[in-house]
């Protein structure tokens, strides 16, 4: 009996041990980046390449911060005109992307139409074409219309790109309320958009953050779309005017470990706050279809 009761504690040890590992190796990789690019943004441009025998550095300062949190610098009124221009298209992104995603998801998920199985299949091919796939054609498209260096049609790509997953997922969503509470709500008087807006919007919370923070997330990060079709300095996002502080003649690094750091906060910080959200709107947009 005492021999069962040993095997079984080292077995929880063993478990408990391996799991704690586990969880250590992945900090390591993830959050390791992100602290070694914070030590340089914080190490003097003349210790960085120094020999010591200390990762730390032997003086911090955050010069690089404040030179780049500095309208008044070269660097740090691209910095913020970048981080501005990365905004407008978060809040463009949003503004269209959710009243639609919602809708449509409304419709596919609650009314029935010749062709609604065909749309929703569609919805799930388009999802696994890559943007960057159609970019010549809109490039040409842009040019014709004169659309270039414009950051609300530059945002009308990113929406163009999100609305299936977002649809699909929202549509999975509505799908599992039951369909009796509309027609309780309709017996009332409720039309369909009334019961829509009174009764399946106010329990959708949680797939609707989840569509917000993932739409914001994405567009936030844009690189290879805005490099192309939106390369003025009016209007480059935060992600390209990061990546110019590296130049074929001269690099940086502490003033573009910086400008990373001050780059990822925003998209970190969300994505912290609206985890939850996250989490549970993607695990409850999934599981029916």
């Amino acid at each position: 009996m005492l021999k069962i009761q040993h095997e079984r504690i080292l077995t929880k040890v063993r478990k408990k041990v391996g799991y704690l590992t586990a969880l250590l190796i992945f900090l390591l990789l993830t959050l390791g980046p992100f602290l070694w690019t914070f030590i340089l943004s914080v190490t003097p441009e003349y210790a960085m390449l120094e020999k010591t025998p200390g990762l730390l550095p032997e003086t911090v300062t955050f010069d690089n911060y404040r030179e780049l949190l500095t309208a008044d610098t070269p660097r740090g009124g691209l910095l913020i005109t970048g981080i501005g221009n990365a905004i407008k298209a978060v809040c463009a992104a949003l503004t269209l992307g959710i009243p639609v995603s919602m809708l449509t998801a409304y419709t596919l998920s609650r009314m029935e139409f010749c062709g609604r199985r065909l749309i929703r299949n569609l919805l799930l091919i388009t999802m696994v074409i890559p943007v960057m796939a159609t970019i010549i054609p809109l490039y040409r498209l842009f040019v014709a219309r004169q659309w270039l260096n414009d950051v609300f049609w530059l945002s009308m790509v990113y929406v163009s790109s999100y609305l299936p997953l977002t649809t699909w997922l929202m549509s999975n969503y509505f799908a599992t309320f039951p369909k009796e509470l509309e027609e309780a709500a309709r017996i009332d008087g409720c039309g369909l958009l009334s019961s829509f807006l009174r009764i399946i919007l106010p329990a959708s919370y949680p797939i609707i953050l989840s569509a917000a923070l993932i739409m914001f997330l994405n567009t936030w990060s844009q690189f290879q779309i805005p490099l192309i079709l939106a390369s003025s300095l009016e209007t480059k996002p935060v992600a390209i005017v990061v990546s110019e502080f590296m130049t074929k003649d001269s690099i940086q690094y502490g003033l573009t470990a910086a400008a990373g750091i001050i780059a990822v906060f925003p998209p970190a910080l969300a994505a912290l706050v609206f985890r939850r959200f996250l989490i549970s709107g993607m695990m409850n947009g999934s599981v029916k279809g």
